[in-house]
């Protein structure tokens, strides 16, 4: 495992940026956002991307993005929430990563994007809802994939990560 990347995955809202930039620290690693990135090459939000190209278009942004990072050593890389449904990139990432899902509940998930408006899967919708429909639909892929499960429960990102890098280097 000592020579693999860490890849987080899991639902908008659970935290993988935030953990992921913490743990990265706590292990010396790089950090990559799958969403950063996208955002920089198109100077646009993932917001604006869904409205003037569709979610069609983002995912295969995302999926570029995703395959471009395979080469990447020593490096925690956090994921956009639906690159779970990506099988090839899932493959992939699986090839050169220890795939950590970042397990939350619709309520955790929602207490945390209670206040976001910048999610285009979410926006003008019954929030709590749509996320229940959307995990229910993602869960069997993030577990599938996962070689850890991690549930995040009501700790901080710095105990998380603290925690997961013990769990990961036993």
């Amino acid at each position: 495992m000592y020579n693999k990347n860490i890849v987080l995955i899991g639902f908008m809202g659970c935290g993988k940026t935030t953990i992921g930039k913490q743990l990265a620290k706590n292990c010396n690693m790089t950090f990559f956002d799958t969403d950063f990135i996208i955002q920089q090459q198109q100077n646009k939000t993932i917001q604006q991307i869904f409205e003037q190209f569709g979610e069609k278009y983002f995912r295969i942004l995302e999926k570029q993005t995703c395959l471009n990072l395979l080469d990447v050593k020593n490096s925690v890389i956090s994921t956009g929430g639906g690159i779970i449904k990506c099988k090839e990139c899932m493959e992939s990432l699986k090839k050169n990563g220890y795939i950590i899902y970042l397990k939350a509940t619709p309520e955790k998930i929602y207490q945390n994007l209670i206040n976001d408006e910048n999610r285009p899967l979410l926006k003008n919708k019954d929030k709590i809802l749509t996320i229940k429909e959307l995990l229910n639909e993602r869960e069997k892929l993030y577990i599938k994939y996962a070689d850890m499960i991690y549930d995040i429960k009501d700790s901080s990102p710095f105990i998380l990560a603290k925690n997961l890098k013990n769990n990961i280097y036993r």
